[in-house]
């Protein structure tokens, strides 16, 4: 009687064990906890990193083909320096899924901002 006791209890916990395992991922998924979670993949990293420094590229081809004038052109490259310094910053430790976002809106803003400039034709930052 004793063992078949032990035995229950013991294969209950076994199974509360492993079930509590496959719940939060278990060995399979290492690292798959909330606080990592949070954190963007490198290769989201490489993404964000990729479209900041293209937008210097973009400003200099605007400007070399005289679609902006330079001092549109140092306004906007102004703002991709402060964006750039905000990546650095944030990067340092590992963009989360928030700063991700901020950073992405901000190339968006600065890209609609090129658009804009290229279109308006007066050769004035506004």
């Amino acid at each position: 009687m004793r063992k078949t006791v032990l035995a229950v209890v013991l294969s209950s916990l076994v199974a509360g064990v492993a079930t509590r395992a496959l719940a939060h991922g278990g060995d399979r998924y290492p690292g798959n906890n909330r606080a990592e979670a949070a954190y963007l993949t490198p290769a989201r990293n490489a993404e964000i990193r990729r479209e900041i420094y293209q937008l210097d590229n973009r400003i200099y081809r605007a400007q070399v083909n005289r679609t902006i004038s330079p001092r549109e052109a140092e306004g906007l490259r102004r703002d991709a320096r402060n964006l750039k310094v905000a990546y650095n910053n944030s990067a340092n430790r590992g963009l989360s899924i928030r700063e991700y976002r901020e950073l992405d809106r901000r190339v968006a803003t600065i890209n609609q901002r090129l658009r804009a400039e290229k279109w308006d034709r007066d050769g004035r930052r506004g």
